[in-house]
């Protein structure tokens, strides 16, 4: 799974990297310590064809849900059951939408002979250029009407780099697919495995970061130190 990220890029920095024609989003805080139910910088594509970056919140809410507390428990969606999931199937024709983010955590569970307790290992790019992650977004209105805006990161089996920490891992989507995958219409036959598929070797680099991450309220640049 995916479930805490790092948000240290700017977001007219963003913007261009990701080639946006509109930018709705505020200027979200430097964060190294990003966790559901935060908002995250989105792009999607808006019924006029432009490419659009958004704060959406971290943690799907389907349109058709009756409580936004939902959300929690749809922080990433696994690419084998898209298709078959009520909440994310409607999504894939015409709701992808891309999540740059600096870097992502997970957690190694012990090994035999080490002290109990999970290991957190930070992920980020070899070039230290942002991770563009495949996510779905929706968008939910409470009774009076009122609208949020919620998205998940989609995640597939994990590459030999992501393996010893962890089975899964979230899907980076390649600069030359961004377009394809933002587009909302259906997919050519075989495609979607192709996108979703687990990250080239070499693109990640990962090390292990001291245990003060697993507490959302802690935030700041030494939550990536290396450990050793």
């Amino acid at each position: 799974m995916c479930g805490r990220t790092t948000s240290t890029i700017p977001r007219d920095t963003l913007a261009r990297v990701l080639e946006v024609d509109e930018v709705e989003a505020p200027e979200l805080p430097i964060s190294w310590n990003v966790a559901p139910t935060q908002p995250v910088y989105t792009v999607a594509v808006s019924s006029g064809g432009a490419r659009r970056l958004r704060a959406l919140r971290w943690g799907l809410v389907p349109s058709w849900a009756k409580d936004p507390r939902a959300g929690s428990r749809l922080i990433n969606a696994r690419s084998e059951t898209l298709a078959k999931k009520p909440a994310f199937r409607p999504l894939l024709r015409a709701r992808r939408a891309l999540v740059p983010v600096s870097g992502f955590y997970e957690w190694r569970r012990p090994q035999p002979g080490q002290a109990a307790g999970n290991q957190p290992f930070y992920f980020h790019s070899v070039d230290d250029e942002p991770l563009v992650l495949a996510g779905l977004w929706d968008l939910w209105r409470d009774a009076q009407g009122a609208a949020l805006r919620t998205c998940t990161i989609i995640t597939t089996a994990a590459n030999r780099t992501m393996a010893p920490v962890h089975h899964r891992m979230p899907v980076v989507v390649g600069r030359d697919d961004w377009q394809e995958w933002l587009r909302p219409e259906p997919l050519r036959p075989g495609r979607l495995e192709e996108l979703l598929a687990p990250a080239p070797e070499g693109l990640l680099d990962a090390y292990p970061v001291g245990t003060a991450v697993n507490k959302a309220s802690n935030d700041g640049p030494q939550l990536l130190e290396k450990l050793f």
